[in-house]
């Protein structure tokens, strides 16, 4: 190298700089693009949801409910629902008006599309989704017209298939929830049974003319309260006191291991080196009591394949402890070779809890969720 000159301190250069030559030591262009460095990438908290059903948002409003086609497919027929999580309790709303559903002509009889068209139910009540229900009731809207005025409701059927113009006493669990007789409009009612895992039907309280409605709407209300859960929640906490947070329920003397899971999606930075190291850390531990038999967390972690399927597990390290009041960080090392930038990895995490004394409030926590990889 002729006359190399050394700067005392930074060089600053307002334009573009052109190279020729190597750089030395040994540092070209292309082996500049190609250095790695390996760069944390905080997750938010507000990205998980609950595992068991990914499209549960956070404000709580849960998977819709699905009407059986004897509803659904009826002309101008409307039945919508909306489950919604607040606080301890779940509630459970479903809009319909009978319009284009037929009556049929006997008292009892199921109502749906005309023409005994199967399938009539209005939709499914599972412990999973709308908990158990404690209360109950019925709301008239707009008085029903064409058919029977007298409308009763009916649910824990066992069966789906129910078809328009038969009775509903044939089908099995059949649980009458409501006995109104012949409604007005804004009439309330409350439910004199409560509906259990099953299906609900409407049916005609008295004799049907075999009729088409051309109105008629019911809000239907229900309150339940959540089955076990088994995921992990998002808490918030007290701004400028608290970060929001993952935790288990307290499971204190729960005598068996249990699993709390959050589900989210991570995308590799457009920044990463294909094939180069991925880590997800976890920075987790526990609240007030340590349990005592075990505590730990795992990671199950699949690739996106953009086809509604996905590859894995790419996770390559087991279940670590958190079963510490001193949080700390858990590392897991993912397999990259078959990782490229913008790749989409669908992460599962699992907490496995065991407690058999009940000394206090337990909960397992996890701080924060990061993802480190290699970039240019």
């Amino acid at each position: 190298m002729a006359n190399p000159t050394t700067l005392p301190g930074d060089l600053v250069v307002k334009g573009n700089v052109r190279i020729t030559g190597a750089i030395s030591p040994g540092l070209t262009r292309a082996s500049a693009l190609a250095s790695a460095l390996l760069q944390p990438f905080t997750v938010p908290m507000s990205l998980w949801r609950p595992y068991d059903d990914y499209g549960k948002i956070l404000e709580g409003i849960y998977t819709d409910m699905t009407p059986g086609t004897g509803i659904s497919t009826g002309t101008g027929t409307i039945c919508e629902h909306r489950v919604s999580k607040v606080g301890g309790l779940i509630k459970t709303e479903i809009l319909i008006d009978l319009t284009g559903l037929n009556d049929g002509d006997t008292a009892g009889d199921v109502i749906g599309v005309d023409g005994d068209t199967a399938n009539c139910h209005i939709g499914q009540i599972t412990a999973a989704l709308n908990g158990t229900i404690i209360a109950g009731r019925i709301h008239c809207l707009e008085v029903p017209a064409g058919g029977d005025v007298d409308v009763d409701f009916w649910g824990t059927v066992l069966e789906d298939t129910l078809a328009q113009d038969v009775a509903i006493s044939t089908g099995t669990n059949e649980v009458q929830l409501i006995d109104h007789g012949d409604w007005a409009a804004n009439e309330f009612d409350e439910l004199t049974a409560m509906p259990g895992p099953g299906y609900l039907y409407l049916a005609t309280g008295s004799q049907g003319t075999d009729a088409d409605y051309t109105g008629g709407i019911f809000l239907v209300e229900l309150w339940g309260t959540p089955a076990n859960e088994n995921h992990l929640d998002c808490v918030a906490g007290t701004h400028a006191t608290n970060a929001p947070s993952l935790q288990t329920p307290d499971f204190g003397g729960n005598a068996a291991a249990a699993h709390y899971y959050a589900r989210g999606e991570l995308q590799l930075p457009w920044e990463y080196i294909a094939g180069g190291s991925v880590t997800i850390r976890l920075h987790g531990g526990m609240l007030t009591t340590v349990a005592s038999e075990a505590c730990t967390v795992d990671l199950v972690v699949y690739k996106s394949d953009e086809d509604q399927t996905s590859t894995g597990d790419l996770c390559a390290t087991a279940a670590q402890n958190i079963n510490s009041l001193t949080f700390a960080d858990v590392d897991f090392t993912i397999t990259p070779s078959t990782l490229s930038p913008g790749d989409v990895l669908d992460v599962l995490i699992d907490v496995s809890a065991d407690d058999d004394t009940d000394l206090g409030v337990m909960k397992a926590c996890i701080g924060s969720v990061q993802l480190l990889c290699d970039v240019r």
